[in-house]
This record gives structure tokens, sequence and C-alpha cells, in this order.
């Protein structure tokens, strides 16, 4: 079973086109073993079919908003040279949040925080082949380190962060309700359709935008994790939304141990129309890819497993009209999934300089 994941993974790291890349992700099912060696719990493939796994807003009585993040927004990015395509996203949360900071962190800056800061991750780091996993494992300990919001550049701001802070938590907000504390760190849920269709589980914790007060043991936990994660098939799984999602539910259950729990420290996963409404319509034709799991029009109600996922996700697809946008008046923050730092995504497209454009984003280092 480890040699197929090495041999996947393989394949992953030669590929030259990311649509391809997540085209095979679908359809290879990581044996539920490495999943359970990797998470140190249940694993994705061990979830429960059920419509609606969330606490209900009821249990948020006493819910006064999230304490403790400081106004920082966080980018990370290979050097100040970045995309054009990401201009008018930079654009709008600058303009969305204008008495915040914000810091700038490149590939040397990152590394010379690891090494300042988190020097027993230094080798782990510089071991990573994947950029991926190396731009998402530094975004942890950003906002381990200082706290605040990190964002990916294809996210778009459509109201102040302030809104999402401080409006109480909605039906689908996962949580529990024996939390004591104010939450004071937060995640973004990808569409479920989306999740379930591709990946077979029930939802998803995205890394695309994120927020904590500094020293938060949810990604301190982050970190010690991905220190004892083996080099497996992609960056979803080492640093990326799976490894992510499976830690979330650690924290859920408290399986981590009682310091690093939901009922101690509240970390709110914020559900996808508020910051990640969009379907990623770059990967896949929908429509085909949910035809085979209806007979006459109607779900197939005879699958299990992964597959009765995927037939739920397509349900859930079809019974939203295909609705592939689902922005309304509450959504904070929109993700473009425009996959530009993916393989050879980015080649030929025209960059700027970051801090020519925007003088207001600075470094922490300044060399």
């Amino acid at each position: 079973k480890l040699l197929l994941v090495v041999i996947v993974g393989l394949k992953f790291m030669n590929s030259q086109n990311w649509t391809k890349q997540i085209a095979q992700l679908t359809k290879a099912s990581v044996p539920s073993k490495i999943l359970h060696d990797v998470f140190k719990s249940t694993g994705h493939q061990a979830d429960p079919v059920t419509t609606n796994p969330v606490t209900p807003v009821s249990s948020f009585i006493n819910y006064t908003g999230i304490s403790g993040i400081p106004k920082i927004l966080h980018y990370v990015f290979k050097s100040e040279q970045v995309f054009d395509s990401y201009k008018p996203f930079i654009k709008s949360c600058l303009d969305q949040n204008p008495d915040w900071q914000v810091l700038f962190w490149s590939d040397s800056h990152s590394e010379k925080l690891i090494a300042d800061h988190y020097a027993r991750f230094i080798h782990k780091y510089r071991s990573y082949r994947d950029r991926l996993e190396k731009s998402d494992s530094v975004r942890y300990m950003i906002l381990h380190k200082f706290g605040g919001v990190y964002l990916d550049m294809d996210v778009e701001c459509r109201k102040p962060f302030s809104r999402l802070f401080t409006q109480p938590p909605v039906q689908e907000s996962l949580a529990v309700a024996s939390a004591t504390a104010a939450p004071s760190a937060f995640l973004g849920e990808e569409r479920r359709e989306q999740t379930r269709i591709l990946y077979g589980y029930s939802y998803c914790a995205m890394n695309s935008m994120m927020g904590s007060r500094p020293g938060h043991p949810f990604f301190q936990l982050a970190i010690d994790r991905m220190l004892g994660m083996p080099m497996l098939a992609h960056a979803r799984l080492t640093t990326g939304p799976d490894f992510l999602t499976g830690l979330y539910r650690m924290w859920l259950n408290c399986s981590a141990g009682p310091a690093s729990c939901q009922a101690k420290e509240p970390v709110l996963l914020y559900p996808a129309r508020l910051v990640s409404p969009l379907m990623d319509t770059s990967l896949v034709n929908w429509e085909s890819k949910c035809r085979p799991f209806f007979s006459k029009g109607k779900p197939d109600v005879k699958l299990e497993g992964r597959r009765k996922w995927e037939a739920m996700g397509c349900s859930q697809l079809v019974a939203n009209g295909w609705n592939y946008d689902q922005t309304d008046d509450t959504t904070v923050a929109v993700h473009r999934f425009l996959h530009l730092g993916y393989g050879n995504q980015g080649l030929n497209k025209r960059k700027f300089n970051l801090f020519t454009e925007f003088p207001r984003i600075k470094t922490h280092y300044s060399t």
C-alpha cells in the first residue's frame, strides 16, 4: 500500500498540468491505513454518511465574537514579483481593511523565520520537494508566531474582516457546545458539494484563509504534526487541506490531548458561503462528473463509502440548481481558485512588483 502511495506521488511530482493532477487525485483512493497513520485519527475514509455533521446555532448562546486576532494580514509568495492576475484581489483586501498592517513573506524571509523561531523544522522545510508544501507549512508558523489573518493572493475581499469576527456563527459553523472560551482562531470551509464529489468525504477545511491569535495551540499542533509526516503523494495530504481537515477533526474530538481540544481553545470553521462560496470550475465539468451517479434522474441510494459521499455531493449540487456561485450579502471573502502557483500554470504570466504597486505592504525582515 505504501508503495502505491509513493508511485502515485511520483506521478504527481512529474506532472506538468495541475488540472490533470486533480483529476488523478480524485480517482486515486489513498489506503485508509495510510490516512490513519497520517492523522493519528479515523481519517477521511471513515466518515459516517450524514447530511448535517454540524453543531446547531443554539450551541452558541454565549458567543461574543472571535477574540485576540491582531490586525495583521499576511501574504506568502516566492518573491515580490507576483502574478498580475492577483492585483485586483490584493487591492480589494487592502481597501476593505484600511487599518490593518500588511506583511509579505518571500521564500527567503520564510526560511529565516523558521530558522529563527522554529529551528527544529528547518530541515523538514528544506527537504520539501513540492513548493506547495513550503508555502503551506510556513503559513501555519506565521500565524502561530504573529497571529493575524493569512490569505492566498487569489482571495477577493468583499467586506472587512471585522464583519467575519463579530457576526454570530450561522448554522453551518462547526464547533461544539462545551466550549468555555471565546474562539480565537478560524478556518474556512470549501463548498461541501466540491469536497464530496472530488474527494469523497464530508467537509474540508481550506488553508487559503485562516486566522488566529499569536501562539494558538492549534497551529502549534499543526507544526508538531507536520514534523512527523512522511513524504506522501501530494501536498494536500502532507501540509494542505487534507492535512488541515484531519488536524481539525483531532481538535474537535480532543484526540491529541486535553490541551489540544475544541472545548478548551475553540477554533471556528466558517461555512463556504462566508469565505469560499465558489465551486472550482477550472477543475472539472461538474455535470459530467455527476452523471454516473444518477439513474433515471434520481441519486443511486445503494452506493456505500466514498461513492456514497460523491453521490450526495452531486445531489446537493442538483438541489442547488447547479449553482457554482453562492456569494450573497453575508460573504466576506471569495477564493478564486486561480492555481497559478501550481505546476507550470503560471508560466508566461505577467507579473508586477508588489511593493511598488502597494507601498502599504511591508516585510518583517529588512533584508
